[in-house]
């Protein structure tokens, strides 16, 4: 059984956009649409039949919002984490079913093939692109239709630049634009440490949950791999890295969530009425 392991997300097709260029329709892509209309119907879906004796579906999504609103109240304060609970629970939520969708049946197993003839056609041919096909020439390359998006760094990032962009309106929000800087600049020379530090966020957060979801995507896949290459006879112990990355992605989601609350307490921190001094 051979593997095929690519980092980056495979291209399902393209097409131009004015001004912006090409834009490259992706596996990650694909299932993000997917798991966000997933959400939205199940969302909605729950609203029109929430009753007042819960039924099994909504207990366990009570019980969810419970959890979370519990755990961004006692971070950042009743106040301020009620105003910001839609976020972070949006968030974790959202990472939670992104990293579950690496662990379905199909996820990274259906798709097409392709030549490398073909994939150079198609993908805007760079310098490790043509040594590839120089060297794997007249192989085909299995295209997954559908990939985690928490698998897609580009996803990952772009959440964390969500989230030091929100901690940056919530700081200015709350002690205005002098204030926020004096907030960073106490004293005034570690001003620029802090400048590095909100930057250090982005890729600390982006990562942080690319790295352990790809990474357990790729164990799984691994040992799947040498389960059947063993006549099937290890295939059952397989079961327990599936029950191990299911652990992990929902422990990822909810370091994602518990930071977002640390990182806008900290940033509104001294404002209103004290409670904010919770996330300290």
């Amino acid at each position: 059984m051979d593997l095929h392991v690519s980092v980056k997300p495979e291209t399902l097709f393209e097409f131009n956009l004015p001004i912006l260029g090409t834009f490259h329709f992706t596996n990650s892509f694909l299932t993000m649409l997917i798991v966000m209309v997933g959400l939205i119907l199940g969302g909605w879906y729950l609203a029109r039949r929430a009753t007042m004796v819960p039924t099994h579906s909504q207990s366990v999504f009570e019980m969810m919002v419970e959890f979370m609103l519990g755990i961004v109240e006692a971070a950042a304060g009743e106040r301020i984490g009620r105003r910001i609970f839609p976020l972070v629970g949006g968030l974790f939520i959202f990472i939670l079913f992104a990293n579950y969708a690496g662990l379905l049946p199909g996820v990274g197993t259906v798709g097409h093939k392709e030549t490398e003839e073909q994939v150079e056609a198609r993908v805007a041919s760079t310098a490790l692109v043509q040594a590839d096909i120089e060297e794997d020439h007249g192989e085909e390359v299995l295209v997954p239709w559908f990939r985690s998006p928490s698998a897609d760094l580009n996803m990952t990032l772009a959440m964390s630049i969500l989230v030091v962009f929100i901690v940056q309106v919530v700081g200015v929000m709350a002690h205005g634009v002098g204030g926020r800087i004096k907030h960073m600049a106490d004293p005034w020379w570690i001003f620029p440490i802090e400048v590095v530090g909100e930057l250090a966020r982005i890729i600390s957060l982006g990562f942080r949950l690319f790295g352990n979801i790809f990474a357990g995507e790729v164990l799984v896949a691994v040992m799947i791999a040498f389960g059947v290459a063993a006549f099937g006879i290890l295939a059952p112990l397989t079961t327990v890295f599936l029950f191990f990355e299911v652990l992990i992605g929902f422990i990822q989601a909810l370091v994602f969530a518990i930071l977002t609350v640390i990182y806008i307490a900290l940033a509104a921190a001294g404002h209103g009425d004290g409670e904010e001094a919770h996330a300290h």
